[in-house]
């Protein structure tokens, strides 16, 4: 499953949770559980993007796009 799609669920759990039940120690580490998966997702992908956007503009330079070269006056 992609990451985004994790972090969706991950929120629609933490939205259902209180009514699903559980005590409330069980919804503590259920909170806690899912918190912490969400910010390790996120962390995640936004290592992910930064990678994708380096190595894009790596690319762009390799092929001697002439919008990215710099130009001295």
């Amino acid at each position: 499953m992609r990451k985004d799609v994790l972090i969706m669920l991950a929120g629609i759990s933490v939205a259902l949770i209180p009514f699903l039940g559980f005590p409330n120690t069980w919804d503590t580490v259920f909170f806690v559980t899912l918190g912490a998966c969400t910010i390790g997702l996120g962390i995640a992908v936004r290592r992910g993007d930064r990678l994708r956007r380096q190595t894009s503009l790596f690319e762009m330079r390799n092929q001697g796009d002439s919008s990215l070269e710099r130009h001295e006056v």
